[in-house]
C-alpha cells in the first residue's frame, strides 16, 4: 500500500492560513492607529487654534486704550485649505451646514474683571520693591476671558483663561 500523500498539503494550508489572520490582525492595528493620529491631528489643530485666539485677544490689548478692556470683542475668518477657520470672542455658537453662524449672536461679556483673590489669590500688597521705577502702588487688574476657534475639520473649541492687565 502506498503511503498517505497530501499531508505536505495540509500543513501548508494550515500555515498560509495563520499567516492570513496575522496579516489581517496587523493591517486592522494599522487601520485603528490610522484614526488614532487623524483624531490626535484634529486635536492638536484644535488646540492651536483656540491658542490662536487667546494669543490675538491679548496681541489686541492696549496700556492706554480709549475703550474699557471689557468691551474686546473679535470675529476674525481665518482661510485654511479644507474651509475658514474662525477665532472669535465669546463661547461656542451653533453654526450652519456651509460654515456660518445660524441664530443671533449670544450677548457676552467675553472679557470681565474678576476680584483679585480669585487670580492667584490676593497679593495686593505683595510687590519686589528691589527693580521698580514707578510707585509701589501700581497693580494690574485681574481678567477673566472666553475665546472659542470654530475648525472646518476639527471642530469647536473654547478656551477661558485669567490674566492680569494693567498698571
Amino acid at each position: 500500500m502506498r503511503p498517505h500523500r497530501g499531508s505536505a498539503l495540509l500543513a501548508a494550508l494550515i500555515i498560509i492560513g495563520v499567516l492570513a489572520l496575522v496579516t489581517v490582525a496587523t493591517l486592522r492595528l494599522a487601520n485603528i492607529s490610522k484614526g488614532q493620529s487623524a483624531k490626535d491631528a484634529r486635536a492638536l489643530s484644535q488646540a492651536a487654534c483656540v491658542d490662536a485666539a487667546r494669543q490675538y485677544l491679548i496681541g489686541r490689548l492696549r496700556l492706554l486704550s480709549k475703550f474699557p478692556l471689557t468691551e474686546l470683542t473679535f470675529d476674525q475668518a481665518i482661510p485654511v485649505e479644507n474651509g475658514t477657520r474662525h477665532i472669535y470672542s465669546g463661547h461656542v455658537r451653533q453654526q450652519n451646514g456651509d460654515g456660518t453662524f445660524s441664530g443671533a449672536l449670544p450677548v457676552i461679556k467675553s472679557v470681565r474683571g474678576v476680584s483679585a483673590s480669585k487670580v492667584g489669590g490676593a497679593k495686593t500688597g505683595n510687590r519686589d520693591l528691589s527693580n521698580t521705577i514707578a510707585p509701589p502702588t501700581l497693580g494690574g487688574k485681574p481678567y477673566q476671558v472666553v475665546v472659542a476657534c470654530s475648525d472646518p475639520v476639527a471642530g469647536d473649541l473654547e478656551l477661558e483663561f485669567s490674566f492680569r492687565y494693567g498698571l
